[in-house]
């Protein structure tokens, strides 16, 4: 089975919040959002089982837009490890261990370093950067335990549809 892996950097948020784990989308974010619903609403090219999302406002509003724009039924999860400075090595294997496609909004520099992870098995560096309102498509072939690696798909962010 071909297996999809979609990796999604929040949108723009606002400076203005309490906390950093509380800054939501800003207009501006919520542009962006729009920007990638329509560029992929209809499609079919996004389709997951899994929706999950680090928990910090503007990552959980970017999942929730595209899950309602994209039409995806799957459930947002809250899941420790996607937040920006938290060790991806646990999110990277519970990945690993997937069966289902999957998509995962979080932030940088996480998100670099997961898909470096995943990618090479090498999370030292970042081997793709994540503007921000962007979405890396990584694919491999999964039977039961066994994998091909894991590739590049495709890497697109809102920019790419004004």
């Amino acid at each position: 089975m071909l297996q999809h892996l979609y990796l999604v950097r929040h949108a723009h948020a606002l400076d203005d919040a309490p906390c950093d784990e509380l800054r939501p989308l800003s207009p501006k974010g919520h542009k962006q959002c729009k920007r990638l619903v329509k560029a992929f609403a209809g499609k079919n090219q996004i389709e997951v089982d899994a929706i999950w999302q680090s928990g910090l406002v503007r990552a959980y509003e970017t999942a929730e837009v595209l899950a309602s724009g994209l039409e995806l039924t799957a459930p947002l999860t809250q899941k420790d490890g996607l937040a920006p400075c938290e060790d991806p090595s646990p999110i990277a294997a519970q990945l690993d261990a997937l069966n289902h496609n999957c998509l995962v909004a979080g932030h940088e520099p996480n998100l670099s370093y997961l898909a470096s992870l995943l990618l090479t098995g090498n999370g030292d560096f970042q081997r793709v950067i994540f503007p921000k309102a962007s979405i890396l498509c990584i694919s491999r072939m999964k039977v039961a335990t066994q994998a091909t690696p894991w590739q590049i798909e495709w890497h697109l962010n809102h920019k790419h549809f004004r």
